[in-house]
């Protein structure tokens, strides 16, 4: 239910986005949204509130896989294929690849599937629904319907990671699940700064997404240590 809800909020709001495209919202102002959003949920994966004081335990972690990640991304020139693959003389595929990325990167849009495959629970992705929507506005607005059709590419590997989580269930723990989200907002942090600069500063964010890779390879690895001692 909660992935069906998502690609249709994305597939609506993409459509009716491009009956307001005069009526557009600076890139600035969305920028500025996406990175208040990713920077709070970010804290809320990554700290715990014990008494008066913030903990955390898997912080090192995360920032090694952005760190080693990112590398291998710049490295083997992740986002520059990605961007090739629609960067074409068709403009309407251009704008299907940028929605498709937009909406397919995400921390909700990786821990949403497996919080449904593991605990039934679709709460998750109805949040990832409610702020995909703005979101769906704004592609439809610029872009035309087109971005709409991105719901189908978004649905898709919802459903993959949900499969796959299910497989693993005896191995995705609560904290490397928060791991994961947590790269996943630093590269939606990334994307919103680069949309409020608009091109003027530009950060690879999407080099960095074989971090969240890592996150589980440094998290069996963590696992493994701790055994042998």
């Amino acid at each position: 239910m909660g992935i069906l809800a998502d690609a249709l909020v994305i597939c609506i709001c993409g459509i009716f986005g491009e009956k307001i495209k005069n009526h557009k919202i600076s890139n600035y102002t969305i920028g500025i949204a996406i990175m208040m959003l990713s920077l709070v949920s970010f804290l809320e994966n990554m700290y715990n509130i014990n008494g008066k004081t913030l903990s955390t335990d898997n912080l090192i972690i995360v920032l090694l896989a952005f760190i080693a990640g990112s590398k291998i991304g710049e490295v083997i020139r992740l986002e520059e294929r990605l961007s090739n693959l629609g960067r074409t003389d068709n403009k309407s595929l251009n704008a299907f690849v940028d929605a498709t990325l937009f909406f397919g990167v995400g921390g909700l849009q990786i821990s949403g599937p497996i919080a449904l495959a593991l605990k039934h629970s679709n709460d998750q992705l109805f949040i990832k629904s409610l702020v995909d929507a703005p979101f769906a506005l704004i592609f439809g607005s610029t872009y035309g319907k087109i971005a709409a059709v991105s719901a189908i590419p978004v649905a898709l590997l919802q459903v993959g990671i949900a499969i796959v989580a299910y497989m693993f269930s005896s191995f995705l723990t609560q904290t490397l699940i928060a791991e994961i989200c947590a790269m996943g907002y630093i590269i939606l942090f990334f994307s919103g700064f680069n949309l409020m600069t608009d091109g003027k500063v530009k950060i690879s964010n999407t080099n960095m997404i074989p971090g969240i890779g890592l996150v589980v390879l440094f998290d069996i690895v963590k696992i493994v240590i701790g055994r042998l001692l």
